[in-house]
């Protein structure tokens, strides 16, 4: 009897989870290794858009906090809009439940979840992949690289070229604002080559700036202070905590004979909203497409994986960048657009919802 194949996966985040749980559903053996306890928070703002939403099951979707489906547009020197569409609604969470629940997803399917289990080297060869923990040496068929940024084994691989874009973000966790209705979220495009925003949850809000432009924190920190005082909200009483966001994909191959690279290790939060998540989601799915298509003796390798990731987020992203530099030149401009326009309006919606290309993303 021929076992079946054997993967490993190392990473908890959604790429992780969800590309583990794919994996593990179509019959491979799936070890998930996390190098954290979880449940472990994670720095993001925790917005589910509708995208993202459908690729996740049920059991995730039951972490929401709150639903927001208003958007408070911000930018120049013109009023803010407020952008109201329930089709484009967007599912607060927090990242250390909602991230628990897709491990706990993927354990349920057959994954072997080990966490507070850091890789410290891994490698490919003829055989397979292998990976080297505190513990043991651990080898399989095939390695799913869902280590954020930067990636430990996109280094030892040999995959670790550049993001198109690599964006500095602040957060921290605040009070909701009074000066703001309960059902709606703020994102200000007043933040030079980036954007802050304001994400309410059950009795707390996130709370952040990011930008792309080669700032320093301390600079970053001050428009923070700023966007919480247009707020009512202060920082100062927060833990005010930084990242690097690997924005527009990787410059290099994300894919070796034996390797893929999902999520932030392959880059794919977008260049506008900095959404990650979906795309995140997004890159699993085709990620364990590729694998089983491996799996199945119809493909020699994984590296149609870079292929189909670059040709499904590639047209999305460049458009999405272009909107950006516009923003960035003139955010007034921007809004005037979107207050005037029908049709600027629903370009909005089709990035948020994933309504119509090229920003429709696959099932996982």
């Amino acid at each position: 009897m021929v076992s079946a194949p054997s993967v490993l996966v190392v990473g908890g985040g959604p790429a992780g989870s969800t590309a583990a749980r794919l994996l593990a559903a179509r019959g491979a053996r799936v070890t998930l290794l996390e190098a954290r306890r979880l449940p472990r928070a994670k720095l993001c703002g925790g917005g589910l858009t509708p995208k993202a939403q459908r690729l996740v099951p049920e059991s995730a979707l039951a972490t929401v906090e709150r639903r927001v489906d208003t958007v408070e547009l911000r930018g120049g020197r013109v009023p803010p809009y407020r952008l109201t569409r329930p089709d484009a609604a967007v599912a607060m969470v927090r990242r250390e439940a909602f991230d628990l629940a897709l491990v706990e997803a993927a354990a349920r399917s057959g994954v072997d979840v080990r966490d507070g289990v850091p890789v410290r080297d891994a490698g490919e060869d003829d055989d397979g992949v292998w990976v080297l923990t505190d513990g043991e040496r651990l080898r399989a068929d095939l390695l799913v690289a869902a280590d954020g940024e930067p990636s430990r084994i996109a280094g030892r691989i040999g995959l670790a070229s550049r993001p198109a874009l690599s964006g500095l973000g602040l957060e921290v966790d605040a009070a909701v604002s009074s000066a703001v209705p309960e059902d709606t979220a703020v994102v200000s495009f007043t933040v030079r080559g980036g954007y802050a925003w304001y994400f309410p949850k059950r009795g707390h809000a996130s709370l952040g700036a990011a930008s792309a432009r080669p700032l320093r924190a301390h600079a970053l920190h001050q428009i923070l202070t700023r966007f919480a005082a247009t707020l009512g909200l202060g920082v100062e009483s927060g833990r005010v905590r930084g990242h690097w966001i690997p924005i527009g994909l990787r410059t290099g191959p994300v894919a070796g004979r034996r390797v893929v690279l999902v999520g932030d290790a392959a880059a794919t939060t977008d260049p506008l909203f900095g959404e990650g998540i979906s795309y995140a989601l997004h890159s699993a799915g085709l990620a364990a497409a590729a694998a089983a298509e491996w799996m199945a003796g119809e493909a020699p390798d994984l590296r149609a994986y870079d292929t189909r990731l670059r040709a499904s987020l590639g047209p999305a992203f460049a458009r999405l960048r272009w909107v950006a530099r516009a923003v960035d030149r003139s955010p007034s401009v921007a809004l005037l657009l979107i207050r005037a326009s029908e049709a600027a309006r629903e370009s909005v919606v089709d990035v948020v919802a994933g309504r119509r290309a090229p920003f429709v993303l696959g099932g996982v």
